[in-house]
Order: structure tokens, then C-alpha cells, then sequence
């Protein structure tokens, strides 16, 4: 897939996720950042896992004026971890919505448990 459709398959996928999440992305200036292979830092915390996206900052229950962020707050989708597991371009669209309300859950400060428990 080519990287142009996968970020219009991503904006695509943002226009889907329900109005509340959006104004989250909108609110907090949170950026979604399409990437075309997994870092080898995320690939090597994440070992033997399929990484669709992360949540990169300070999650919004864990902020005060003590903590300093090296980096902006946002969320990378990785293009190869979707064409991996997905064919279809309505696949990889449904997967885009999943992980970025996902990784919202992380910027909450939920954990992958709970995230997984409560089926986000």
C-alpha cells in the first residue's frame, strides 16, 4: 500500500470514530502520525506483537507542572503492522479506528488490561 493512501485511509478513519473521541484528538492537540515500519525500540518493547499504534506523551492523569515532556503528545499508526495482518483497504480503515480510540484510552492513562477488558 502506498503511503499516501494509508494517511487517507487514516483521516478517513478519523471522520469514523465517534464525536467525542474527535474532539478529544482537537482539544488536547493531539497529532496522528502515520509511519511507514515500526521502530526498533517499540518493536523490541513489544516483543512477538503486531504494533498497529502508539500512544507517545504524558497520559492526561499523570500530568502536573512537574512533568517535563520531551515530546510532543501523539499517536503513530505503523503502515507495515496493518498491511501485515490486512488485505482489504476496509480492514485496515476498521483497524485504524479501533487503534487510535485505543490509544486514547492510553492518553486517559488506562492500561492494556483495562483497555482489553472493556473491549476498546
Amino acid at each position: 500500500m502506498d503511503m499516501v493512501i494509508f494517511e487517507s485511509l487514516i483521516e478517513d478513519a478519523i471522520e469514523r470514530i465517534p464525536k467525542k473521541f474527535k474532539k478529544i484528538l482537537e482539544k488536547e492537540n493531539i497529532k496522528l502520525l502515520a509511519r511507514e515500519k515500526t521502530p526498533d525500540a517499540i518493536h523490541d518493547k513489544f516483543k512477538n506483537s503486531i504494533v498497529f499504534g502508539v500512544f507517545i506523551g504524558v497520559p492526561h492523569n499523570k500530568r502536573s507542572i512537574f512533568n517535563i515532556q520531551s515530546e510532543p503528545t501523539r499517536i503513530e499508526l505503523y503502515k507495515e503492522s496493518f498491511e501485515q495482518v490486512f488485505k482489504k483497504e476496509e480492514e485496515i480503515e476498521t483497524q485504524i479506528v479501533k487503534t487510535v480510540i485505543h490509544e486514547i484510552g492510553h492518553y486517559f492513562g488506562f492500561s492494556e488490561e483495562e483497555l482489553r477488558h472493556y473491549r476498546v
